[in-house]
C-alpha cells in the first residue's frame, strides 16, 4: 500500500478526475485525511483545473475556432489521403461546415485544415500544473468536454487538446475494448525506434484531427505519455500492447502517463 511520500501529483490528479480504482482512491482518501501538505497538493491541482475550464470553456473554444477559420480561409479538396485504421471509409471534411457526424463504422481522422485551434493569449507555458488530455465531443448545442468515465456511442466524434505542463516530450494514443492502439502523436507511428516528440508548452493545445468512434465495445481510452527528458516511442508501443480499460502502463522512471477513460453504448 503506498505511504503519503508515494502519492504523486499525477495520482492526485487521476485521484481528482475520479480515474482510480476503489482501492486506490480509497488509498489516497486516507492519506489525504491524514496529511494537510497531500490535500494542499490536491487544492492547488483543483485550482490550476479550474482556472484552465474557466480560461478554455468549451463553448469559447468552438466559437473562437469558426470564427478563425472563417477569417482565414479553410477550404480542403476531398480525395486526400488521411491516416485511417484498417479497412477506414476516408473523407475530407472543411472546418467551417464541418459535418461532424459522418456515417462510417470505423474511427476516422476528419482532418481540419486549421493549424492551430486556441493558444493562451499571453503565450506562455502553463506553468505548475501537470500535464494532461482533454476530450471534447461536438453535440448540437456545441463542444461538450467529457469528464473521465463518460459514455460515448459510436459516431461520436471526439476532439483531443493537451496541456503539457512541465513536460516536454511526450505521446498520444487511444486503446479500445478490441485491444487496438491508435497512435494520435505521433500521427500514424507504425513501430520502430523513434524519438518522442517535442509537446507544445503553450497550451492546451487541440490535435488537428477529430475522431469518430467506430464500433469497437466497451471502451475507449485516451493516453498522454510524457517527460521533461527525450524517451523512444517504441517502449511506450510495448506498454500500449497490453493497456486495457484500467491500470497504469509499465513505463520507465522519470515517463509520466495520464490517461481519460470514455466508455462505449451502442
Amino acid at each position: 500500500m503506498p505511504d503519503k511520500q508515494r502519492v504523486s501529483d499525477l495520482t492526485l490528479e487521476q485521484y481528482h478526475l475520479g480515474e482510480l480504482s476503489a482501492r486506490r482512491q480509497r488509498v489516497v482518501r486516507r492519506e489525504l485525511e491524514r496529511d494537510a501538505l497531500l490535500r494542499s497538493r490536491l487544492s492547488e491541482i483543483e485550482h490550476s483545473d479550474d482556472e484552465i475550464r474557466a480560461a478554455y470553456p468549451a463553448e469559447k473554444m468552438v466559437a473562437l475556432i469558426r470564427e478563425r477559420a472563417l477569417r482565414e480561409g479553410s477550404g480542403e479538396a476531398e480525395g486526400d489521403s488521411l491516416p485511417l485504421r484498417a479497412g477506414a471509409a476516408r473523407r475530407l471534411l472543411p472546418f467551417p461546415t464541418l459535418a461532424w457526424a459522418i456515417p462510417v463504422a470505423a474511427m476516422v481522422l476528419v482532418l481540419i485544415s486549421l493549424p492551430v485551434f486556441l493558444r493562451p493569449s499571453d503565450g506562455t507555458r502553463l506553468k505548475g500544473s501537470a500535464a494532461h488530455l482533454l476530450v471534447f465531443r461536438h453535440t448540437a448545442a456545441g463542444a461538450e468536454e467529457l469528464r473521465p468515465g463518460a459514455v460515448a456511442r459510436q459516431g461520436d466524434v471526439l476532439q483531443l487538446s493537451y496541456v503539457a505542463g512541465d513536460a516536454r516530450y511526450g505521446v498520444i494514443f487511444s486503446v479500445d475494448g478490441r485491444g487496438t492502439v491508435t497512435w494520435h502523436v505521433p500521427a500514424g507511428y507504425a513501430g520502430g525506434s523513434v524519438p518522442a516528440p517535442a509537446l507544445d508548452p503553450k497550451g492546451p493545445v487541440p490535435l488537428p484531427s477529430a475522431y469518430e468512434l467506430d464500433d469497437a465495445p466497451g471502451f475507449e481510452r485516451f493516453f498522454l505519455v510524457y517527460s521533461s527528458s527525450p524517451f523512444d516511442v517504441a517502449a511506450v508501443a510495448r506498454a500500449a500492447a497490453g493497456a486495457s480499460s484500467r491500470g497504469d502502463l509499465p513505463l520507465a522512471r522519470g515517463v509520466g502517463q495520464f490517461s481519460v477513460l470514455v466508455k462505449k453504448q451502442g
